[in-house]
């Protein structure tokens, strides 16, 4: 995960704590670091895997989606707790959490596919 990455992840952190605090989402800040830092590691872990696979010989298709379904296995396993505690009453809006979650996983992932293309480009 190059430098330009990492900028972007801090400034979409940055963006989504401005929406959370305007839009009273109900979400603190320990929720939006948590969910950041944990798709920060899993993109930059990833990243890290693909290319060391890409410097193979031999790699295959079939191995990228083998790492962009254990994403999705990770990013389930991350939010099981919140699936599962829907009904915790301590909890505002267990849907907010996940929501965001999503929403900032998918700008990741835009990110992530764009700057692929780019790196191709050149």
């Amino acid at each position: 995960m190059g430098k330009s990455k990492s900028i972007f992840s801090l400034f979409l952190l940055a963006i989504n704590l401005v929406l959370a605090s305007v839009l009273d989402s109900y979400l603190s800040l320990a929720q939006i670091l948590k969910i950041h830092t944990f798709l920060f590691f899993l993109f930059f872990s990833t990243s890290i895997i693909q290319t060391r696979m890409s410097q193979n010989k031999k790699s295959l298709p079939a191995l990228s989606l083998i790492i962009n379904f254990l994403r999705i296995i990770g990013c389930v396993v991350f939010l099981l707790p919140h699936i599962l505690n829907h009904k915790n009453p301590t909890e505002m809006n267990p849907k907010t959490y996940i929501y965001n979650f999503f929403l900032v996983y998918f700008f990741f992932l835009f990110v992530d596919v764009f700057f692929k293309w780019k790196k191709q480009e050149k």
